[in-house]
């Protein structure tokens, strides 16, 4: 996970459609708190929203930072669940969720379907279950609400988790970063992490090389067993590596900055 720069810029039919949505739904809430809420998908899950997702996300999954769009549609994912939560330690969901934020443009992130199927769900654990906002007119503040999760788009990951390796681990063992880990799936990614770092070390030695000194480039087509041609188009392509690694639009990027922190990030 790496922290998500969100635009102000929210699609027209969260404003539109949407705020008329919320406002039913809290007027829902008035009449009876415990008649089960409904949405609309066709409003957070617009092609205008998760398009402008995908983009300000860079096709990644907001969590496992995987790129998976040619076998995958993914997810829009809603932080804080619409429709019910499961708290710390629990089996059961409790109702309602955070349902005013159903259409919120800052409760809306991209999400491969495997982590936000199989794992987040509707977990939402709090470490203190006094600071919860229970619904949208409940004193507690959001920002106060003292939770387990990770927010990527108000926090930096890299604050809470590191990586040895492949390896996702909570830096000084803090239970954010270790709950975070296991409700995200992270470690389930290790063999494809591990893979990607293998490539990275094996592929940007080859940026150090300058690929107009014909010497060192001759003893690289020697050792190599290829093409001086070869060994060129090779030594480009480590120096682009080099520079995009471990920016924000890359597979993986806090994994890379651990392994690799001399890359450039921006």
């Amino acid at each position: 996970m790496i922290k998500i720069h969100k635009s102000s810029n929210i699609p027209s039919v969260l404003t539109t459609k949407g705020s008329v949505e919320t406002a039913n739904l809290i007027n829902a809430y008035h009449t009876n708190p415990s008649h089960p809420f409904s949405f609309d998908q066709s409003i957070y899950g617009h092609s205008t929203v998760k398009k402008q997702l995908i983009k300000e996300q860079h096709e990644k999954c907001c969590f496992c930072e995987a790129k998976f769009l040619d076998n995958s549609f993914g997810d829009v994912e809603h932080f804080r669940p619409k429709a019910a939560y499961k708290k710390r330690g629990a089996s059961q969901l409790t109702y309602p969720g955070y349902y005013w934020l159903a259409y919120d443009w800052n409760n809306l992130m991209f999400s491969c379907e495997k982590c936000n199927r199989s794992y987040k769900k509707n977990e939402f654990p709090l470490n203190d279950e006094t600071t919860r906002k229970f619904h949208h007119a409940h004193p507690n503040p959001l920002e106060k609400e003292d939770r387990l999760l990770i927010n990527p788009i108000e926090e930096d990951p890299s604050h809470f988790i590191t990586f040895k390796e492949e390896v996702p681990i909570a830096i000084n063992n803090n239970l954010k970063g270790q709950t975070s880990i296991e409700v995200y799936g992270l470690e389930r990614l290790d063999n494809s992490r591990l893979e990607h770092l293998f490539y990275l070390k094996s592929i940007l030695p080859y940026a150090n090389i300058d690929e107009a000194n014909s010497v060192d480039v001759n003893e690289a087509a020697k050792y190599l067993k290829i093409s001086t041609d070869d060994v060129v188009d090779l030594i480009k392509n480590a120096k682009a590596l080099f520079n995009s690694a471990a920016k924000d639009s890359a597979k993986f990027a806090l994994c890379v900055r651990c392994k690799f922190p001399y890359l450039p990030t921006i």
